[in-house]
């Protein structure tokens, strides 16, 4: 007869496997009881409907531009419904908010007193100026109408901008400085956008 060799660790080891097979000490129990999941991320995570926004927290996301360091960035903000051009030209000359301010963001144009108003037809937007914004093809003029432009054909079905004063044609400043009476797109100034 062949006598096998126990292990001297061999009780060590099924006290172990007992204990693993027990479990971590929880005991059954005999009815379900309510388990409150944690307070914090997890359990808003866990809520059937996400929590209100607030007010302020629209559905409809207005583009704009507005600059830094130089370069046109876009910036969505969420409105409550679609804005008209003339309500997304006041936004931009608004400027950026306190929160877009410490993030670095600027604005070229001068204030709200530059455009008497915009009308569309057959997808081009005429934005009529005052005489405040000038034609001098300077770095922030270029930046000013470049804003403008990609602001308003950002939004569905404006494919060109047009600038008038008085009802006649305005020359624009185009990224590469040149100017010219020609309905303006964003690919005029696609070399002014941030990377």
């Amino acid at each position: 007869m062949t006598r096998t060799r126990r292990s001297p660790y061999a009780g060590t080891l099924s006290v172990l496997l007992a204990a693993a097979v027990t479990g971590c000490g929880a005991q059954a129990e005999d009815l379900p009881r309510e388990v409150n999941p944690p307070n914090g991320v997890s359990h808003a995570w866990a809520t059937e409907t996400p929590p209100d926004p607030g007010p302020g927290a629209g559905v409809v996301a207005e583009r704009l531009y507005f600059v830094r360091d130089g370069e046109l960035v876009a910036v969505t903000r969420n409105v409550d419904a679609q804005p008209s051009v003339d309500e997304l030209v006041d936004d931009l000359l608004a400027g950026p908010t306190d929160v877009e301010q410490r993030e670095g963001l600027t604005s070229s144009l001068l204030g709200n007193d530059i455009v008497v108003g915009v009308q569309l037809s057959d997808g081009r937007a005429t934005v009529e100026l005052t005489a405040a914004l000038d034609e001098s093809g300077r770095t922030d003029q270029i930046l000013a109408f470049a804003q403008i432009v990609c602001t308003l054909t950002a939004q569905p079905g404006i494919t060109a901008v047009r600038f008038t004063r008085g009802g006649q044609p305005v020359g624009v400043p185009h990224a590469d400085g040149s100017l010219s009476e020609a309905p303006a797109t964003a690919a005029d100034y696609a070399s002014l956008l941030a990377t």
